[in-house]
């Protein structure tokens, strides 16, 4: 969903912001552009009405800030809009016990969420028992004790006294079967957290399941995000049924699950990063590179960045984090193909070579490359972009980044 919809509102937004004066035509050209990506996302066309008259509106009524550009005022009105219509998001309290039920209609992902929901209270100090309460699917419970297992936690069948992720059962429909034993479980567990789980292919009648079991809802988690084309439909009609969204699944692991933030989110859609969400990447890693490492930098601490780098996630999604997000699949490829290697070449080096990377010349290359698997241009390359990193800490050191010009590679290595 993130692909297709961003790559679209980014290449509307630059057209717009490349305009050296913008007119009153300029901004309905953007807002026509805006309103064909969305509703190629699914979101509901009454919604996308509604955002384009608050645009325009608010474009044609509301002055510019001081020292801020009609072009960057309007942009900031196009941000500030597009966070309205994916909702507010919510947090959950994190509490001891904590009781979670899940409900959602048959193939909505149920179990595999209570999975990856309890990985991520694990990670912030609470380890739920995962409850299967579906007794419509016989394999229900091996399935949420196969996924427990994975991560730690135990399955039961009945409920404890602990914190607890309810795993309820599906029907093929909403019907008044499925809502009486939703309020009856509700009613007999009293949880905290009551989440409706919807997958993202829903798209906008995502807001007739929302609204049906509003009552008794608290969020709504939804999954399959990352390969839908219509996520964007699911989170406005979420909002548009006042339930806000509380989680994102996000891809196939089980650590492929994030806080919905619509702020970051929305900042993320539009290529301009979200190093918050990063910060927090890091933090659930446990990545800890000192600043000493990072200031003594030699082969050994290089490795361990490259590692901290592999455990934060896929490439792609860093990237998208950082705000690179207009590089194409090859580069992307290709950059995962570099990683993989260096970590490999690293490994073939000597103890003395990781510490004193200066001492590689040329036989020691092609021994490195040899043991690596790869190739001594490889080798070079590595060692490249190692000597430059060294360089520019230094140069940040001293306050003195005025670039790298002069700079020269150790004796004996030639690139």
């Amino acid at each position: 969903m993130i692909g297709g919809l961003a790559r679209r509102l980014r290449e509307a937004l630059r057209r717009f912001a490349s305009k050296g004066v913008v007119s009153e035509r300029d901004v309905e050209e953007l807002l026509r552009e805006i309103q064909r990506v969305l509703i190629g996302s699914d979101v509901e066309v009454g919604l996308v009405a509604k955002l384009s008259r608050r645009i325009k509106e608010r474009c044609l009524k509301e002055k510019p800030l001081p020292g801020m550009t009609l072009r960057e005022h309007v942009l900031k009105i196009v941000y500030e809009e597009l966070v309205k219509l994916v909702g507010r998001g919510g947090e959950i309290k994190i509490k001891k016990p904590l009781k979670i039920v899940l409900l959602g209609l048959y193939g909505s992902g149920k179990t595999t969420t209570a999975a990856k929901l309890g990985l991520w209270l694990k990670k912030r100090g609470i380890e739920p028992v995962l409850v299967s309460l579906d007794k419509e699917r016989p394999a229900a419970y091996e399935q949420l004790k196969q996924l427990g297992e994975k991560i730690g936690l135990r399955a039961e069948r009945e409920i404890p006294d602990a914190s607890v992720i309810v795993d309820t059962a599906g029907r093929d429909a909403l019907n008044e079967e499925m809502l009486r034993e939703a309020e009856r479980i509700v009613e007999n567990v009293k949880p905290d957290e009551v989440l409706l789980v919807i997958p993202a292919e829903m798209g906008h009648k995502a807001k007739e399941e929302a609204e049906a079991l509003k009552h008794l809802l608290t969020g709504v988690i939804i999954t399959r995000f990352d390969g839908s084309a219509k996520g964007g439909g699911a989170l406005s009609a979420c909002a548009a049924a006042g339930v806000p969204v509380k989680f994102l699944g996000t891809g196939e692991k089980l650590e492929d699950f994030e806080v919905f933030r619509p702020e970051r989110f929305i900042s993320r859609l539009l290529g301009w990063g979200d190093l918050e969400s990063l910060l927090e990447k890091v933090r659930e890693a446990e990545i800890k590179i000192t600043k000493e490492e990072i200031e003594e930098l030699n082969m050994i601490t290089f490795y361990k960045q490259l590692e901290a780098m592999t455990k934060l996630g896929p490439v792609d999604k860093l990237l998208q984090m950082i705000g690179l997000t207009d590089l194409d699949r090859k580069t992307v490829d290709e950059l995962k193909t570099k990683l993989k290697k260096y970590k490999a070449i690293i490994d073939s080096m000597t103890k003395e070579e990781r510490r004193k990377p200066e001492i590689i010349n040329s036989s020691r290359i092609e021994r490195i490359a040899r043991g690596s698997g790869t190739t001594p241009k490889d080798v070079r390359e590595l060692l490249k972009e190692f000597f430059l990193m060294k360089k520019m800490i230094k140069r940040l050191r001293k306050g003195k980044m005025r670039g790298l010009r002069g700079f020269r590679l150790p004796p004996g290595v030639k690139l």
